[in-house]
């Protein structure tokens, strides 16, 4: 990898096995946002992942995650989502969505690509759990 930087992973419970419940703020009607999941490259590249959903009762009715980028070394280029889930919780009501996004930075070696992921359970009462989150590369 031509980056030296360190890798740093910025958010309660990031790079952890064991997830953290915390409750969201709530926008009203029953919908909820997380705070900001932030991934970064030191110098290179910022990648924000931000969760949103609604539920009526005990079901959760959408969820949407918001991914955005900023790229700050000139060699480095975002490539924009890789993949993406939602899918039912194993354990609950809630939802688990999963985002694997990519940047590719150049170098005198050739090009490393590096992917930043999330996966998250959101529920339906508001609270949420960062379940795993990472950098791949």
């Amino acid at each position: 990898m031509r980056r030296a930087g360190a890798l740093t992973a910025i958010a309660a419970g990031l790079l952890a096995t064991v997830p953290i419940v915390t409750g969201a703020a709530e926008g009203g009607n029953g919908c909820w946002s997380a705070a900001p999941i932030e991934l970064a490259n030191e110098g290179a590249w910022k990648y924000f992942n931000r969760i949103s959903w609604c539920a009526r009762g005990t079901k959760v009715t959408s969820v949407e995650m918001a991914v955005t980028h900023q790229v700050l070394d000139q060699s480095c280029r975002w490539l924009g989502r890789v993949e993406k889930s939602d899918t039912p919780a194993k354990h609950g009501d809630g939802r688990t969505v999963y985002d694997r996004s990519a940047f590719e930075c150049s170098g005198t070696a050739g090009s490393d690509g590096v992917n930043p992921w999330v996966v998250a359970t959101v529920q339906p009462n508001g609270t949420y759990t960062v379940d795993m989150s990472g950098i791949r590369g």
